[in-house]
């Protein structure tokens, strides 16, 4: 009975392993570009999604089967730098052009991962958090390419900004600035701890059988993932204070020193005791130094 139930995982994993490589040749990902764009982005992007495709597919155990039509255009679309929106029987997605390209590259990866998240809380009706959402999916974009959102140097925001919290975005543009760079930042930490790349199958089958996301990640990181989140915020708020307060001491201390060294130089070239004679402070001077100071000093 165990050599039966064996050889039928020996069997599953075949066919996953058949339908990977057979997929990774026919992902249904359709690029475009906007009116205007260099048609030679398209090549590039079909090879960068061919490669998401298959560490994707190894991640979350399963692939998209609606057809995904990626555009690459020209715009400011604020820190999102990407949309992904899954429609009944497509996903569309637009891209925009980032220099570096390396930027462009990570929004690919990005929203790709999207496509496969939106593909698994389908198949198993389970919901996302929007944390979890934007985490993974950062996290992926900045493996695969360049993000420049550190966090800011500024701690109200930081301390206002707690991506737990938020079930929709946040509604100004700094702030979902310091959203998309706070979330990154998590999810770069706990990747140090564990590596997602292989614990995020483990991750899934937790929420899959009944865990809470929280909880699921609690279990990866073998700590109480609330405990991890507090001390990593304290951590980074000290980090984010320092960054403030070097900024601040830099344009306001600079002056000052600048206002001390030409204070110390005036009263360097004038002398600090240095008295100038005069007709009623004549016979003093005369007391202090000899009869023929005035002459010594060429006094007129």
């Amino acid at each position: 009975m165990q050599s039966l139930s064996s050889s039928r995982k020996i069997i599953l994993a075949v066919i996953f392993e058949l339908l990977l490589a057979v997929s990774i040749f026919s992902i249904p990902v359709y690029v475009s570009v906007q009116s205007g764009v260099n048609i030679g982005y398209v090549n590039e992007v079909r090879a960068w999604n061919e490669e998401f495709w298959d560490s994707l597919g190894l991640m979350w155990k399963l692939f998209p089967t609606r057809p995904v039509y990626m555009m690459i255009a020209k715009g400011k679309f604020g820190p999102e730098m990407g949309f992904t929106v899954s429609y009944p029987d497509s996903f569309r997605i637009l891209i925009e052009i980032r220099y570096p390209i390396s930027e462009m590259r990570a929004t690919v990866a990005h929203e790709l991962m999207h496509v496969f998240q939106f593909a698994w809380i389908r198949r198993y009706k389970k919901m996302m958090p929007l944390w979890v959402m934007e985490g993974l999916a950062t996290w992926y974009g900045g493996e695969k390419g360049t993000y420049i959102s550190p966090i800011g140097g500024n701690p109200f925001l930081f301390w206002s900004v707690d991506v737990l919290k938020y079930r929709e975005y946040p509604s100004n543009e700094e702030s979902k600035e310091e959203y998309y760079s706070e979330v990154y930042a998590l999810f770069n930490a706990i990747n140090e701890r564990v590596n997602l790349e292989r614990k995020l199958p483990v991750l899934l089958d937790d929420v899959r059988n009944g865990d809470s996301w929280q909880k699921a990640f609690s279990n990866v990181l073998g700590e109480n993932f609330n405990k991890f989140y507090a001390q990593w915020r304290k951590h980074m708020l000290f980090i984010v204070i320092m960054k403030f307060a070097s900024f601040w001491a830099l344009w306001i201390g600079l002056p000052i020193i600048l206002v001390v060294v030409v204070f110390i130089r005036h009263l360097r070239h004038y002398g600090f005791d240095t008295v100038k004679p005069t007709k009623d402070n004549i016979e003093d001077l005369e007391k202090l130094y000899g009869k023929d100071y005035w002459k010594d000093n060429n006094y007129r």
